[in-house]
């Protein structure tokens, strides 16, 4: 590389990319390292060893952290490979990861807030209950929006994300998740179930929330050193303030990736944007926006390829399953 790259977006994904080898994967880089000895650090644990495991990938807290982890430690390679981003983005609490790697919040107060946060949805309504289930297909907003009209406001059913044009996730409960299917599938469509996903991002965590608030007032916030699109309102954003508050309701809000995708290159001026995962999960949901957009899959150090327009450049459609 002969100097550094620019015009790039960074997205983090959530704790759903959760796989044995991702968090070693970045490990033979010393930036990536820092941030895996201070994440150990702030848990009393070896987390290499502990998600080395993967049995212990199963365990929704441990998901969300090395999600978080495995993010900011990806951001941290390929700034120190030379990349320099337009913006940083995040899905689900794979913003807690953009906020850390653009420099807005410290990687130990997060770590503590994530760790914190897992704990208490994996007490919320248990999967047998309440969950998560995508609609699939051309037009999955409208038929999500209809599906939740239709069974009223009281019922705690929400649309938990706008992934994309043809992918939108439900959250509520397990017995209007059924009769959203009827909806959905009269309509053409498909309603994929989300198996063990608490259901996030809707009415049902309110109470989560509420007692999470406390945690949220304690962080310490700085002037990032790039944008951060929000999942609240997909706007890049520099302002601490507007991202605290946009944290503030994250949990309860609407995923607005969809959103996020049409502003990272119409809002953030990005030309190109390079997902940090070990398989393609947001970048096919941006190319449903974005069908010409190069994205790229940052696996591991250094930077993935040395022209956007690669055979790396990430194609097919969304997948059936998300981080809620």
């Amino acid at each position: 590389m002969t100097g550094p790259r620019t015009g790039a977006a960074v997205v983090l994904p959530g704790e759903w990319t959760a796989a044995p080898g991702a968090l070693e994967a970045w490990l033979p880089d010393p930036a990536a390292r820092d941030v895996v000895a201070e994440a150990s650090d702030v848990l009393g644990r070896d987390v290499v060893a502990w998600w080395g495991d993967p049995l212990n990938l199963h365990d929704p807290v441990v998901a969300h952290l090395a999600a978080l982890v495995v993010g900011v430690a990806g951001c941290r390679s390929l700034a120190a490979a030379g990349l320099q981003p337009v913006a940083v983005a995040g899905h689900g609490v794979g913003e807690y990861a953009a906020l850390v790697a653009a420099g807005a919040l410290r990687l130990d107060q997060v770590v503590d807030l994530v760790d914190c946060r897992a704990e208490m949805l994996a007490h919320g309504p248990r999967p047998s209950t309440a969950g998560m289930a995508a609609v699939v297909g051309p037009g999955a907003g409208e038929v999500a929006r209809a599906v939740v009209a239709d069974l009223g406001t009281t019922s705690g059913l929400a649309i938990a994300a706008y992934d994309g044009p043809a992918q939108v996730v439900l959250s509520g409960w397990c017995p209007e998740l059924a009769q959203a299917r009827e909806g959905v599938v009269a309509a053409g469509l498909d309603l994929v179930r989300l198996p063990g996903r608490a259901a996030g991002h809707g009415p049902l965590v309110q109470s989560i929330a509420e007692r999470l608030a406390p945690s949220f007032d304690e962080l310490d916030w700085s002037v990032p050193d790039v944008p951060v699109l929000s999942n609240v309102d997909a706007r890049p954003s520099r302002d601490p303030e507007h991202l605290a508050r946009c944290l503030q309701r994250h949990l309860t809000s609407p995923v607005q990736w969809e959103a996020t995708a049409h502003a990272l290159v119409a809002d953030a001026g990005a030309t190109w944007v390079v997902e940090v995962g070990t398989v393609p999960t947001l970048g096919p949901l941006i190319r449903q926006v974005h069908p010409d957009l190069p994205v790229l899959l940052a696996t591991g150090p250094g930077l993935p390829g040395p022209d956007p327009h690669d055979e790396h450049a990430l194609t097919g459609a969304a997948p059936s399953r998300g981080e809620r």
